[in-house]
């Protein structure tokens, strides 16, 4: 039976450099010798298209090696549940963690890799006073867990610092290698920012997302009036940067019409809303005639000139013998009309223009209002409007699609895909927040008021004066407003919908990140009592069988909002996942008798059908605690029952 220690590969996040490996022996099995890269080989196999780094066009900057090197490292951290900090635990497809985005998006490519199908990310954006995580390279996880336990000010990135863009380059790009692996075939990434950053993002985002994989860069009209903080012209827009994981697998992008376009398709048939259109127009280029259901014949006008049809004399046809086109006598005159379908949405514009359909999307001034909503204060320093993240939402997901925010803030996005979900509830996309609990601290400007407006509100409710436990609040009243509005508007539709509240997910998980729940081997001869009480109960005492479980799901690469079903098996408490595909008990004093019921329960929940089918054992992994076993002989023993039921796959951490 395997043990899994902290230093097993199993108990760490993905070893990104060996799937890179793995990538190249497939392409050149030749330039790969004992595990390694013959770079000589692969260099005589790509010939001439090797370049120099003179050649090449690139941006270099202080710590780039070593950032690039970090995206590389894996975590050996985990995230512990809080079930009590959650909304519908037990339900909701929704997570939200806290924790320095760099570590938790290192433990989600397992579980996440290839799943998401949408990125946005408000990451800070170097104006001087905003908060830039300096990484530790040489332990970044005990850094963030040394910082935030100690209750310490996390810092700011100011311009005095001589590596001003360099700390700012050096903190993105690590996060957005990662986030990159995250992103489905055909996912897109959204990225905020105004002009101080702009051309260093769109140089990293080429570099790692590819040049030619760049969508477009948005520009939004986040102010109205104004103006005055700049010095020598007034600044009213931000960028929204949008690259795709690959523009050949991206399909089109649509965003939705507003109610007053869609009011003109009034017509429905069994392929959707349309209106009556007329089939002649000026510019058109299609000379021919049609002949009406009387005889006449539709060539030239009343001016003897040809008459132009908007479509070719083929697809008329077509057209016509598929219902799509009438003829209509108005004034004793024939009118050929066709059926304008409504399109499934309309291409996004590039700019957000005040008079357009992009107005719609609000302004940070419309972010700050809606927040205020429910705290009846401003508690958020220009939180981006829902409407806004709303929209770009919009762009390419579908039903059950997964969008990710790992610079979440105030939450927006969580509310967003909540509204999204309550005007279709059909949709479902689920979120994921990433937020570092950064402390609420007064300041010296005016931001000063909206820090205390925080800390009163958070005061009131008892809780720790933190960004994270502010932005938990603000989805948890979001979520009750939501299913409120909901609820109204089922009812005005009938008892026909008297069941889909339920189906409203405006739940959340949260999760915390932290070290893992297994014991590191401490070789100080001053601690040799201690770590040789570690080496037995590799298990931290103050870890639960919940921060296992999840690490558990974690490492081996399942989703954090997987269904898990509880048993009580012979006294002791199993936990089973994915029809059968991981089983895992924690108890102690695992006897033989609860490996032949973990085996029958295994029969029992696997599906059946594809077994017989294939005439193999479904894959099942069973996780035990290592020490969970009174000697060695219940150890062997509850192995060898399981194998002899087909379950070879046994470990214990």
């Amino acid at each position: 039976m395997e043990k899994i220690t902290i230093d097993h590969p199993e108990s760490q996040s993905s070893d990104l450099a060996a799937q890179h490996i793995e990538q190249l022996s497939q392409l050149f099995p030749e330039v790969i010798k004992e595990g390694k890269v013959d770079f000589e080989a692969l260099q005589d196999l790509l010939g001439n298209y090797i370049d120099t780094p003179e050649e090449r066009f690139q941006l270099n900057w202080a710590g780039k090696a070593q950032a690039r090197r970090e995206a590389q490292k894996r975590s050996t951290g985990t995230l512990r549940p809080c079930p009590d900090e959650s909304v519908h635990w037990g339900t909701t497809e929704n997570l939200y963690i806290e924790g320095d985005n760099l570590e938790v998006l290192k433990l989600l490519q397992k579980s996440y890799y290839k799943k998401v199908k949408m990125i946005y990310i408000d990451p800070p954006y170097n104006t001087g006073k905003d908060f830039v995580y300096k990484d530790n390279y040489s332990d970044n996880l005990t850094n963030y867990l040394e910082l935030t336990g100690q209750d310490r000010s996390l810092g700011t990135n100011t311009e005095s610092d001589g590596r001003y863009h360099s700390n700012w380059l050096n903190m993105m790009y690590p996060r957005l290698k990662l986030a990159r692996n995250l992103l489905a075939n055909d996912g897109v990434i959204f990225v905020s920012i105004d002009e101080i950053e702009y051309a260093k993002l769109r140089a990293i985002c080429d570099e790692i997302f590819g040049e030619e994989n760049h969508i477009a860069d948005f520009v939004w009209h986040n102010k109205k009036g104004g103006g005055n903080d700049s010095k020598h012209v007034a600044v009213e827009h931000e960028y929204i940067v949008l690259y795709a994981k690959s523009k050949n697998e991206l399909g089109e992008l649509f965003i939705p019409y507003n109610p007053v376009y869609l009011t003109r398709y009034k017509e429905k048939d069994e392929k959707g809303s349309f209106y009556w259109d007329t089939f002649k127009r000026k510019s058109g280029k299609q000379y021919y005639p049609i002949i009406c259901p009387d005889g006449t014949i539709l060539e030239y006008d009343d001016l003897g000139n040809p008459i132009s049809w908007l479509r070719s004399q083929t697809r008329f046809k077509d057209d016509l013998q598929k219902g799509e086109i009438r003829f209509l006598k108005i004034n004793n005159k024939w009118s050929v009309q066709f059926k304008q379908r409504l399109p499934e949405g309309k291409k996004p514009r590039t700019i957000f223009l005040e008079d357009s359909i992009w107005d719609d999307v609000g302004t940070t001034s419309d972010g700050s209002e809606e927040v205020l909503n429910y705290f009846e204060k401003n508690v958020f320093n220009n939180p981006k409007p829902v409407e806004l993240i709303k929209y770009i939402i919009g762009f390419n997901t579908k039903e059950k699609d997964i969008a990710l925010d790992f610079f979440s803030g105030s939450g927006t996005t969580a509310e967003a895909v909540m509204r999204i979900n309550s005007n279709d509830s059909s949709i479902k996309i689920k979120y994921i927040l990433v937020q570092l609990p950064q402390k609420i601290e007064l300041a010296s400007d005016k931001n000063n008021m909206i820090a205390q407006n925080a800390i009163e509100v958070l005061k009131a409710l008892n809780l720790p004066f933190f960004i994270t436990e502010l932005a938990k609040e603000r989805i948890r009243r979001a979520g009750k407003k939501i299913l409120e509005e909901f609820k109204i508007k089922q009812a005005k539709e009938g008892a026909l919908f008297a069941d889909e509240p339920e189906k409203l997910d405006i739940g959340f998980k949260v999760f915390k990140l932290d070290s893992s729940n297994i014991n590191t081997w401490d070789s100080s001869p001053s601690n040799l009592e201690g770590a040789l009480y570690n080496s037995v109960q590799n298990i931290k005492s103050d870890r639960t069988e919940h921060d296992l479980l999840y690490e558990i799901l974690l490492k081996y690469g399942i989703d954090l909002v997987q269904p898990i079903n509880e048993h009580v098996l012979v006294g002791k408490k199993v936990y089973e996942m994915g029809a059968g595909a991981l089983i895992v008990c924690m108890a102690d004093q695992v006897k033989p008798e609860v490996a032949e019921a973990i085996a029958q329960l295994w029969k029992e929940v696997k599906p059946t059908a594809l077994d017989e089918s294939s005439k193999a054992a479904i894959n099942c992994r069973v996780v035990f605690k290592d020490n969970g076993f009174d000697d060695n002989n219940d150890k062997t023993n509850v192995l060898q029952i399981l194998k002899q039921h087909g379950i070879d796959n046994v470990v214990t951490i």
